[in-house]
């Protein structure tokens, strides 16, 4: 069971798109209004960043990246797990079931993240961030998850809240589920063709638990 982290797990789309705004304010790289930081979401930083506002210098990029951890770790006090996502993966785990993360997420910050919150960086056998492999939509982290545990495509799920985790699953056909609660739209996740989508940490249990029957939208 791979999860993405941002919108999937933590409740936390909302800070990275206010973060993502004031930074490109700050550095007058442009408005950002916060649905459009939203949408890039789940992206590698430096993918992120270009498509927000194009193309930048290395020392931009460097500014950006600082300012938006200024205010993103100013505000992390507020920053949780949704409700019902520690049952869920302590229960996925006692099912002996492998647990990981795919995320857009730099290994800083990740790490920063599993430190703070112990009860559930123990519940994951292998994480991934977007720094050091390919950034979504492209299928290499999952890939690399796979053959780190000898797991085979048909073997494995992908959740997550936004379309680069639909397309990087379908990359490679594996079995998605787009979560209907974090950074994109229904409409934006449905463009992508996930296998199954979810509206609320109780409907994705069900499609996780062995009690989930199959329907193409919970």
């Amino acid at each position: 069971m791979i999860f993405d982290w941002d919108g999937t797990l933590f409740d936390s789309t909302a800070a990275i798109a206010h973060s993502l705004s004031r930074a490109a304010r700050d550095l007058d790289l442009g408005e950002v209004d916060e649905h459009q930081a939203r949408q890039v979401i789940g992206l590698g930083f430096a993918e992120a960043t270009r498509a927000l506002v194009g193309e930048v210098s290395a020392a931009t990029l460097d500014a950006f990246v600082a300012k938006y951890r200024q205010y993103y770790f100013a505000d992390e006090h507020a920053l949780v797990l949704y409700e019902g996502i520690l049952p869920l993966l302590q229960t996925l785990k006692n099912q002996n079931k492998y647990l990981a993360v795919a995320t857009g997420k730099s290994r800083m910050g990740l790490n920063h993240l599993l430190k703070k919150h112990p009860e559930i960086s123990q519940l994951f056998d292998s994480t991934r961030t977007a720094d050091e492999t390919a950034s979504k939509p492209h299928p290499l982290m999952l890939q690399e998850l796979l053959d780190e545990h000898n797991i085979t495509v048909e073997q494995a799920m992908m959740v997550g809240d936004t379309q680069f985790d639909i397309e990087m699953a379908r990359a490679i056909q594996m079995k998605n589920i787009a979560v209907s609660y974090g950074a994109h739209s229904v409409d934006d996740l449905q463009r992508a063709q996930p296998d199954w989508v979810v509206h609320d940490v109780t409907q994705l249990a069900q499609c996780l638990l062995p009690t989930f029957v199959g329907n193409s939208d919970v």
